[in-house]
């Protein structure tokens, strides 16, 4: 009997543990954090909303460069895509092209004997979210989500997409993966390169040499853009905001919905003082418990009158908010607790209507092809369900 009281005891020090560490280093995260906004860069955008197309387009880009390319990812795997751009990176190192690549810790799945050829073909290759003192258990837990890559200073990229066979449609579970990654050129690349360069010196410690090859003289575009990085504080502020100044239309697509308490409500708010608000998911899940932990949202959404929309052919990892089809915000970020408060997130902003309607003329025809989803649908749903939601509830933060 003693050995189960020990386990007992065991489970709630270590429960207290967890959770005095992650509240210190949250409190610690927001006191030495500031959110950076941009002034308005004038630049022209490529929508990329298919894998095939984001990659070789990418690659394409990649081999035409001359000077540097830098590429940053949350995810890296060692499949056949990853194998790809690893071909193409050392392919251009080799030629004498500086070649700098950042991935999440803990998000890289890269082997070792694909890390030796990086660093054989003279790749600068970093992981970041590294174990910090004091608090290790918030640490580990948080994440570079940044997925950005430029090229010569001159060609920039940010969006959803990561780099790994199941998001160019090869995963037979998922099936066709919709995302959006957008290609900007013009002076948006800057920003995108200072980004970069701020990451990529906090993990490597090392000074870059002759950072000024790095900022070329760039052509000015005609669409107005903003970026907005965050690392866990201000991102809810300025979803918060644009939910709020919304006067007749919302729509939120992500591939998790599990928002802080606060921006939950600003959009229950929305949807009862008449805004038409409309979310779309995907009908599958990638992660555990997410779609579980998702559930009571959606719920409380659809009763205060939000459109729920599943995307069902395929999966859906578009990370993009539109309010009034006059605003619009796309990125890295995801509608949940981990982009708000943990992640380190990059987003571009606009009003620009070009802009917006590259995005909405794919979201509309996502719409439009997704299923409504019902209360009396979820109501009904499986008794394991509900299980898993009680499960998934405490773990909300970390989903």
């Amino acid at each position: 009997m003693w050995w189960v009281l020990f386990i007992i005891l065991f489970f709630l020090i270590v429960s207290a543990w967890g959770r005095y560490d992650y509240s210190q280093g949250l409190k610690q995260l927001r006191e030495e954090r500031v959110p950076t906004i941009s002034k308005h860069s004038f630049s022209e955008t490529m929508l990329l909303t298919t894998g095939e197309d984001f990659l070789d387009q990418l690659l394409d880009d990649v081999l035409k460069a001359k000077k540097h390319v830098h590429i940053q990812f949350y995810i890296f795997r060692s499949d056949q895509t990853g194998k790809r751009v690893i071909d193409s990176l050392c392919k251009k190192a080799e030629e004498g092209v500086e070649v700098r690549l950042l991935v999440d810790r803990f998000g890289c799945k890269l082997s070792h004997s694909l890390k030796k050829k990086l660093s054989s073909a003279g790749v600068d290759f970093y992981c970041s979210a590294t174990l910090k003192r004091p608090y290790l258990f918030f640490s580990l837990n948080r994440r570079n989500h940044r997925k950005l890559a430029i090229i010569d200073g001159k060609i920039s990229y940010i969006g959803g997409f990561n780099v790994g066979d199941e998001y160019l449609g090869r995963n037979p579970f998922f099936g066709f993966w919709r995302d959006f990654h957008l290609r900007i050129t013009g002076e948006g690349s800057a920003l995108v390169q200072e980004q970069f360069l701020q990451d990529f010196k906090a993990v490597s410690r090392t000074k870059l040499p002759n950072r000024d090859s790095f900022f070329p003289k760039l052509e000015q575009g005609t669409q107005p853009l903003q970026f907005l990085s965050t690392s866990g504080v201000g991102l809810e502020r300025q979803l918060i905001t644009m939910i709020e100044h919304a006067t007749h239309s919302l729509i939120i697509c992500t591939p998790y919905y599990i928002p802080s308490k606060q921006l939950h409500q600003a959009v229950l708010d929305a949807s009862q003082r008449g805004i038409n608000v409309s979310l779309i998911l995907p009908e599958k899940a990638d992660h555990p418990l997410v779609k579980h932990g998702a559930t009571p949202f959606v719920m409380e959404a659809i009763r205060a009158g939000v459109l729920v929309y599943h995307y069902y052919r395929g999966f859906y990892h578009v990370k993009a908010i539109i309010a009034d089809k006059n605003d619009c915000l796309l990125g890295t970020p995801n509608f949940d607790r981990r982009s708000l408060h943990l992640n380190d997130e990059m987003s571009c902003i606009s009003k620009d209507p070009s802009f917006i309607n590259q995005v909405l003329s794919v979201v509309n025809y996502d719409l439009s092809i997704s299923t409504n989803v019902t209360l009396e649908k979820l109501e009904h749903r499986p008794i394991l369900d509900k299980i898993k939601e009680r499960i998934a509830a405490p773990f909300a933060g970390l989903l």
